[in-house]
Formats: C-alpha cells, structure tokens, sequence
C-alpha cells in the first residue's frame, strides 16, 4: 500500500526528469531485491518486506514507524532510533539564583561593602543559551565530547539596601547613603554575552535515550550592559531612579560552569574568577549562580 502511494506519480516524474533532470538527481533512490523494496529520500526512507511480519517500516528522522501484520490484526510501533552522533547538553533557558563571596570563599562582606549585601531570594539570573557547537572524541561511540556555546545572561543583585550605589570624586564606586527618601527596592543588573567551552561525559543510563551527563569547563564573558535601578517611597507616592553610567562594572569575564542532569532535570553552577567591578574600582565580590534548566532546545 505504501508503495504505490510513492509511485504514484511515476508516469509524471518520468516526464519532468528529462526537462529537470539535474533538479532531482539523487533526492530519491530505489533499491528493490527479492525480500524487500526500499525507498530513500532525504531525512528518511520507506521499507517493505515481502517475508517478514514487520511488513513496512517508515523512518523520519531518529523515529521509525514499523507496520506489524499477526495472524488477526495489524499493529504500528513506533521505535526511536539511537543517536550515532555526540551531541551536548547546553541549549536552552536557565534560571538561577545569584550571589558573590569576598575574598576567602566568604559571604560576609566588609564593613565598607555593607551597600553590597544581598537580599539572595530575590537575586536571580535568566539565561537564554542560544549556540551550542558539539565535538566528538570517540570514532566508535558517542559518549564523551566537548561543547563549545554562546549565551546571553542578565544577571539581578537585589541589595534592598538603604544606599545608593554611584561613583566618588576619584571614580570608585561607593555606596551613598539614603536619608531624605524611604527606599523600598534598589538592585543592580548587569547583562554578558558568554562563551564557555565544557567537556562532557554521559552514562547511558537507558540505552541511547536517556543518558545522565555532566559537563564542566572554563567560559568568558562580555558586559553587554548594567545599570541601577533605586525606588523609593515617599508620602504614599512612588518613583524610581535608574543610572545607565559607567560603574565600573567588569567589562570582561571568565570563570568556570558544570552542569549535570538527566532526561528534564538538568542543574548548574557557575563562579567567576573575575572581580564584578574591575580591580580597584569597587568592592572586590566574586560572583556566583545556580540554578536549573527549564527548556531545552
């Protein structure tokens, strides 16, 4: 039955190939023997067995449909075809929570960088990994590879502190304290472009379907943009406040990313190497994210 849906318009295409001929070269192959007939065409193939109980089997892409014919009715199967390739775990949309450690692996700031402290539930991250590249290492298997991606992170330091982060006389960035308004929200966001390189291991927990994996590697990032954004509350009235200056913001960062999961659950973990400001401008904060991937590409 499948066959002479595809032969159809035999009689058509006989005509049209000898005025196109070089339009449809190769595109569609026919390979027929004593047991079976097959069609291949670009992205899959049809198959018709004329011995066996699986009398067709249809493949698109990594699935094939497979017409069984028993002895009182004919069922289709669908089965999923294993990956013959290494392909990484990046893509996707990462949401995460943010903080940063002082000097020592502690989060207890100095005095002077109180205007820092952070109010963590509320410092998030959204990332949009929009690039990966894969690079196989094995000829024989598909398991262990490199990943090489692009991503656009907008990063949120929610501080709800009562000072306002701007820069001194000299240029270096300061918390001023806030006395005539009432501040109910202040934050800094800041936003990168960043490019890690992560070498990958998976396990194949269910065959080629589903694999636990886990990547780690180095990265760097370029300051897209940052900016402050104060609100205060005055008499019942609210207005808000945003600085788009110079901040003295990194301009450039790296660090190093591992990310873990299996099937939908997926985590993630980064820490730059990197000051958030650049060295001498501003407190020295070593910043950090975790989180989960929610949408995978």
């Amino acid at each position: 039955m499948f066959v002479g849906m595809i032969f159809l318009p035999s009689g058509l295409n006989a005509q049209n190939k000898q005025k196109h001929k070089g339009q449809v070269k190769n595109i569609v192959s026919v390979d027929d023997d004593v047991d079976k007939t097959t069609v291949k065409f670009p992205g899959g193939n049809v198959e018709v067995n004329n011995f066996s109980d699986t009398i067709t089997k249809i493949t698109l892409g990594h699935k094939r449909f497979e017409v069984i014919e028993g002895n009182t009715k004919t069922r289709l199967r669908m089965v999923r075809i294993p990956i013959d390739r290494f392909k990484g775990h990046f893509m996707g949309v990462d949401l995460g929570f943010n903080g940063y450690m002082a000097p020592g692996f502690t989060t207890e700031l100095p005095p002077e960088d109180q205007f820092m402290g952070l109010h963590y539930g509320k410092s998030m991250s959204v990332g949009l990994n929009f690039l990966q590249y894969s690079i196989p290492f094995q000829r024989n298997r598909n398991t262990i590879g490199a990943v090489l991606g692009a991503s656009w992170t907008f990063y949120n330091y929610r501080t709800d502190s009562k000072y306002v982060i701007e820069l001194d006389d000299d240029g270096n960035t300061i918390g001023r304290p806030e006395e005539a308004r009432n501040i109910t929200k202040n934050k800094l966001t800041t936003s990168y472009i960043t490019i890690p390189l992560l070498f990958e291991f998976q396990i194949p927990v269910n065959k080629d379907i589903n694999r636990f994996f886990i990547s780690f590697g180095p990265y760097a990032g370029f300051l897209v943009k940052a900016h402050t954004k104060v609100v205060y509350e005055d008499n019942g009235s609210r207005s808000k406040e945003k600085y788009k200056g110079d901040l003295n913001v990194n301009p450039f960062k790296y660090g190093t990313m591992i990310r873990f999961g299996y099937r939908w659950i997926k985590f993630y973990a980064v820490y730059d190497l990197s000051t958030l400001y650049m060295k001498g401008k501003g407190p020295e904060l070593y910043p950090y994210s975790i989180g989960l991937t929610l949408v995978n590409f």
